[in-house]
């Protein structure tokens, strides 16, 4: 029963494997907005259902950031289901990385903190607050996306805590790029200008607190 657990993760990538194939084959550029916006269907259900199709592979993936799919939600929906779209995209996006870290067990926390010394950081935090750890990693780049969830994961970290504090930490973003998307074919509009403010508040905020957190460190 053990062993035909830890083949989930192994079909999981086997599966986006094949999908990223067929989707790199039909197109002769890099994944990219326009690239998404070309393959996607008319039909609204259809097109939602490639795009969480999309953040489900990006999760395997470092080919494409997860900018291009906010951007993607916020031109082909409205801009309260895109940002919906996009909140549940990201959550996918974190979530099979996490179960493959449950999975693949604890012995994998031990390589992670040897690749990357910051994951100790991580570690110590979420030893006195899981909630924070979970949340700040969010909104910090302490070690790549993928990385700290199945950090998360091997060490049996909630996962209703896990979730919850990830979409937390990551929603400003998700609103701020989304809404980017929405009104990127204006980019002179003042509301282009304001959501992008706004972007760029969010980023230099994020840089803000890493500096704060390395401080704390020393």
């Amino acid at each position: 029963m053990k062993n035909k657990k830890k083949l989930i993760p192994i079909v999981a990538i086997v599966l986006m494997g094949i999908v990223f194939t067929v989707i790199v084959k039909k197109s002769s550029e890099p994944l990219s907005v326009n690239t998404i916006l070309r393959y996607t269907p008319e039909n609204a259900m259809l097109a939602a259902g490639i795009v969480l199709l999309l953040f489900a592979l990006k999760s395997l993936t470092v080919v494409f950031p997860l900018s291009i799919l906010y951007l993607a939600s916020g031109i082909l929906f409205q801009p309260v289901i895109a940002v919906l779209i996009s909140t549940v995209g990201l959550a996918i996006t974190i979530t099979i990385p996490y179960l493959i870290g449950r999975y693949s067990g604890k012995q994998i926390v031990q390589k992670i903190c040897q690749k990357y010394p910051k994951a100790e950081m991580v570690a110590k935090y979420q030893r006195t607050n899981t909630f924070f750890a979970c949340f700040i990693t969010r909104i910090v780049g302490f070690l790549p996306g993928d990385i700290v969830s199945i950090d998360f994961g091997a060490c049996d970290t909630a996962y209703l805590i896990y979730l919850v504090a990830g979409v937390f930490g990551s929603l400003l973003s998700i609103i701020t790029t989304t809404l980017l998307g929405e009104k990127i074919s204006d980019p002179f509009s003042i509301e282009f200008m304001m959501v992008l403010l706004c972007r760029i508040l969010v980023s230099v905020g994020a840089v803000v607190i890493k500096y704060q957190l390395n401080q704390k460190k020393k």
